[in-house]
Parts: C-alpha cells; sequence; structure tokens
C-alpha cells in the first residue's frame, strides 16, 4: 500500500468529537452519547482516525513538528534553528500515525567513524518524532545518526537518547520538558565510532551479505513457498535487491561487517514494496541499530565465528503468543461501520 512521504500529506487538521451509538427502537432510532470516548477526525478528508478516551491529549503533526524543533534546541544547544529541516516523512496511507525526521544540515555536529588516514565517512544527527492518533503509539522523539555520503537513517535503541510521553494529560501538558545529561550524548559518540571500527575490522565473506541482512531484518522467505507464485517472485525479486546493494557496497568498503551495516542500513531507510517485507522503516531501522549495538560486541570475542553467529541468527524462531485482538466497543463498532 502507498505510504504518504511528503510534509504536506500529514500537516492535515485535526478535530475532537463526542461519539454516540444509535439504538433502534420500536419508535424510531435513539442515539445515546459515550461520555468515556471521543473521536479523533482528520478534518481534510473527514476520515475517523481512531476512538480515545476523553483523557486522551490530542496532538496534531503541526504541534508534534513543532516541539520536535524544541528537542533539537535542547538536545544541541550550540545549534541554530535554521539549522535543521525536515528529511523525510513516513506515514501510512491512513495517516493513523507518522514519523516526521529532521536533520542537521551544517558541518558543526558531524563526526569521523575512522582515522584521518584512512577514507572519512561523516555522520551527521536526526531526531525523529513519533506521533499517531489512535493511542496505539505514544508521541516519541528518538536520536539518531546517519551516514552523510547516502542519508542512510538508523536509531540506537536503549544506548542513545529517547523520549517517549503516552498521548495522557498527565504526561503532555500545554509544553513538554526535554531532559538530558549533558555527557551522554558524547559519550555515544565515542561508542558509536568505536563501534563502527570494530565493524570494519571483522572480515565478512562477500557470500555471506545476504544471508547475514535477511537475519539482522528478520527477512524471511514465504512458508510454504510454491513455485511460480507471486510470493515466489517477490522473494526472487527481494534476493535481487540484497544482492545488488552487497555487491555495491562490498566493491565500496569492502568484505567487512561495516560494508553489511550500510547495506542493512539502506535497506531499512528506503524498504522496497514487497510482500516478504513486512515491516515499516522505523522498525526495520530499530533493528539496524540493536543489531550495531550487539553485533560489534560478539565479534570482539577470540572465540567468535561468524559460521556459527549465522546458524544462530537464521534459527527459525518460535512464533511469538499474541495477544487476542480488542473488540470494538458498540460505539466504535457503529462509528467506523460508518465511515
Amino acid at each position: 500500500m502507498p505510504r504518504l512521504t511528503k510534509l504536506d500529506d500529514v500537516l492535515f487538521p485535526v478535530a475532537e468529537h463526542p461519539v454516540f451509538v444509535s439504538i433502534t427502537e420500536k419508535d424510531g432510532e435513539r442515539r445515546l452519547a459515550v461520555p468515556e470516548k471521543k473521536a479523533i477526525l482528520n478534518q481534510k478528508t473527514s476520515r475517523v482516525l481512531g476512538i480515545v478516551s476523553r483523557s486522551y491529549r490530542l496532538v496534531d503533526n503541526r504541534e508534534a513538528l513543532e516541539m520536535a524543533n524544541q528537542c533539537c534546541r535542547t538536545v544541541f544547544p550550540e545549534t541554530k534553528p535554521g539549522e535543521w529541516s525536515v528529511n523525510a516523512v513516513d506515514a501510512p496511507a491512513t495517516a493513523g500515525y507518522c514519523h516526521i525526521d529532521l536533520v542537521h544540515n551544517s558541518a558543526s555536529l558531524d563526526f569521523n567513524s575512522v582515522p584521518p588516514d584512512q577514507r572519512p565517512d561523516l555522520f551527521g544527527p536526526f531526531i525523529r518524532v513519533t506521533n499517531s492518533f489512535n493511542g496505539l503509539r505514544a508521541l516519541g522523539f528518538n536520536i539518531g545518526f546517519y551516514r552523510k555520503v547516502c542519508k542512510n537513517g538508523l536509531i540506537i535503541p536503549d544506548t542513545i537518547i529517547r523520549f517517549k510521553f503516552t498521548h495522557q494529560r498527565r504526561d503532555i501538558g500545554e509544553t513538554i520538558q526535554f531532559k538530558i545529561a549533558k555527557d551522554k550524548l558524547s559519550q555515544f559518540k565515542n561508542t558509536f565510532t568505536d563501534s563502527l571500527a570494530g565493524l570494519r575490522k571483522c572480515a565478512v565473506p562477500r557470500p555471506q551479505f545476504e544471508p547475514l541482512i535477511q537475519g539482522v531484518l528478520s527477512l524471511r522467505p514465504p512458508q510454504p513457498l510454491k513455485p511460480d507464485t507471486r510470493e515466489a517472485k517477490d522473494w526472487q525479486s527481494l534476493g535481487t535487491h540484497l544482492g545488488e546493494m552487497s555487491t555495491r557496497y562490498a566493491g565500496e568498503l569492502g568484505p567487512n561487517a561495516y560494508a553489511v551495516f550500510n547495506a542493512i542500513t539502506e535497506f531499512a531507510s528506503s524498504p522496497p514494496e514487497n510482500r516478504c517485507v513486512h515491516r515499516d522503516r522505523h522498525s526495520l531501522q530499530r533493528l539496524a541499530g540493536s543489531w550495531l549495538a550487539s553485533f560489534t560486541t560478539e565479534c570482539a570475542k577470540t572465540d567468535f565465528h561468524l559460521d556459527k553467529y549465522l546458524a544462530e541468527l537464521l534459527k527459525p524462531k518460535p512464533a511469538p503468543t499474541e495477544k487476542p485482538p480488542r473488540s470494538l466497543s458498540p460505539a466504535e463498532d457503529e462509528l467506523f461501520a460508518r465511515n
């Protein structure tokens, strides 16, 4: 399904509306208010985006973007507002949630991943704001870094700065306070640089690029994989795409884990439309960041063997136990049926 990728597509006005349920009786139809719920409406399309509680704190995407700019100034106080610009927008066609990336466009925050006598790779920071209208995603602000030569974005969960606020009035007042330990970002830069240097030292033969990418990003062939089906053609197309990326980065950066990492982040930043890709851009980038944090520790071990690592990585995982979907209330069922 096509996604929304332009800023204007997500800066639509939204409004709160009361929720009613219609009851058919002998003498006609009667409407009853549902006082504990309210509907969030896209005023541009008249589409209901979500049914939420009365305590839900509505934040439209324009306000979320303003908060992201505030986050930029707090985390990087040495920068000026004009040095940040919107670099990417990603949202489903329903516009129920969105991610907006702000990148820093000057060189003052850049840092190199390798010593000056080697080819420098410049990295710069970005801040991603996540907003939603259905209560399923918190209002979030994630700090990431991207390789400027190709703008491969990534997010490092747990080891870098993240702010998260539930859409409740107790968490989001009129303003949001971003608090950060000043030395945390500097510490992360050093760790990040060391991690990339470690990837460069870890040899990965070219034939193992694709299996490693598939394992990191949880790309699995359809089961059962039947020949001459659309799913089989998509899996073959995906393999061709991974092969092209792997060959390109192996030629540019050498047969090492750093080249694999760049192929992973390119795929995560621009996932192809393919039935075998089941995660969105944000989820794929978080997988890339998690792998960087874990693999640099693994490959530094004296007993590390890539074959054993891959065998474990590609081992089929048991299916997660899913919670049963939440049943819609009569008011929600009626409202969505009408929209």
